[in-house]
């Protein structure tokens, strides 16, 4: 695989992680095993470099277990991706950080993550260390609630990734009712999920490598737990030698079931 393919597709696995991470925080009903899914067995986690929170797995649980039940918000302002390693790369994140106090007052800071991400043979990426730093206090005092974005784009990330490996399977989690029905709006050829199978294989059969590259995300809220999601984006790949570059549009009518990641109940290209 080209090298800057493969890199766009870590990042976008790494952006999926990074989003899952806040959500939890943000989350009524924690999971533990589910935080636990996105740390390497040797993660560490560290509060100003100086605090050392977590020291491996099994310290993990505990420490994500005893999370404090509070009302805040993560939203992430920056997020940098480098490659450093066959299989490594560092993600610095600029956070913008507000907590509701006992006293109703909003609290917060902006908080400079720097990070570790390692990556296995399909690209899937892991935390493997995590250094949280508040810099200053978050001048924002009128709260506003991440939690939806989190986990949106955490979902529209892990989406992509899926579409950039050809993963029709892990696709099949994020569909509701497992594709069935999955509704297809503009393409005339593919009438269900076996059928975008079917497609899927035959797109991976002619492509050599490629990726996606985003241009912006727009988000419409339908009720408390579904959303109408529009990506544009450039689907760069080589085919017989050849690059091929096609603009993409996908719009997603997403569900919020509480599962890992929300439900895409409706799919236009």
């Amino acid at each position: 695989m080209d090298i800057s393919s493969q890199e766009k597709i870590r990042e976008h696995s790494a952006r999926d992680i990074a989003h899952r991470w806040f959500a939890y925080f943000e989350g009524k009903d924690k999971i533990v095993d589910r935080q636990l899914e996105i740390l390497s067995e040797d993660i560490k986690i560290l509060h100003a470099s100086s605090y050392l929170l977590v020291d491996g797995k099994e310290s993990a649980a505990k420490w994500a277990a005893n999370i404090p039940e509070e009302v805040d918000s993560h939203f992430i302002k920056e997020f940098n991706y480098n490659p450093i390693g066959e299989d490594l790369a560092e993600v610095k994140m600029k956070i913008a950080y507000q907590v509701i106090q006992p006293n109703n007052q909003i609290g917060g800071a902006i908080i400079h993550y720097q990070t570790l991400v390692t990556f296995d043979e399909n690209n899937s990426a892991l935390f493997k260390f995590v250094n949280k730093t508040p810099v200053e206090p978050n001048p924002n005092k009128g709260f506003a609630d991440s939690y939806q974005e989190n986990r949106i784009y955490s979902l529209i990330y892990r989406w992509i990734y899926l579409l950039e490996t050809f993963n029709s399977e892990g696709i099949k989690e994020l569909l509701v009712n497992d594709g069935h029905p999955f509704i297809f709006s503009e393409r005339k050829d593919v009438k269900n999920y076996e059928e975008w199978t079917n497609f899927m294989e035959q797109l991976s059969a002619q492509t050599q490598y490629g990726h996606y590259e985003v241009e912006s995300i727009d988000t419409e809220t339908l009720s408390d737990n579904q959303v109408l999601v529009e990506i544009k984006a450039t689907w760069k790949r080589v085919i017989k030698g050849e690059l091929v570059t096609s603009p993409v549009q996908y719009r997603l009518k997403l569900q919020d079931t509480g599962e890992r990641y929300l439900k895409i109940v409706d799919l236009q290209e």
